[in-house]
């Protein structure tokens, strides 16, 4: 793995720690895991909608060095600078996949 690659991993790791904080501040449940052959993920749900789940990825944006969160489909959910809105908008998925 070479050193841009692991650095980019460890900043991924950072953007959904951000992400983790603001999302457990809301109650939900998040699991991160970071192991050393992938890239890092966070596993979250909303306690309203706990059969719904969502894997999450930070990402920097194809075009330039901006972050952004992702679901595990590829979609972009929010820019890492606002964890609050892609807390927001991962409620709006997990809502409606839930029946809420």
């Amino acid at each position: 793995m070479s050193t841009q690659v692991i650095s980019d991993a460890g900043t991924a790791l950072g953007h959904l720690e951000r992400l983790t904080d603001e999302l457990r501040s809301r109650g939900w449940s998040v699991e991160v895991a970071a192991p050393a052959d992938r890239w890092p993920c966070a596993l979250v749900a909303d306690p309203r909608t706990p059969a719904a789940e969502e894997n999450v990825i930070a990402a920097r944006e194809r075009s330039g060095d901006t972050w952004s969160y992702f679901y595990g489909w590829g979609e972009r959910i929010a820019p890492c600078a606002d964890p609050a809105a892609a807390a927001d908008a991962l409620g709006r998925v997990l809502a409606a996949r839930g029946g809420n």
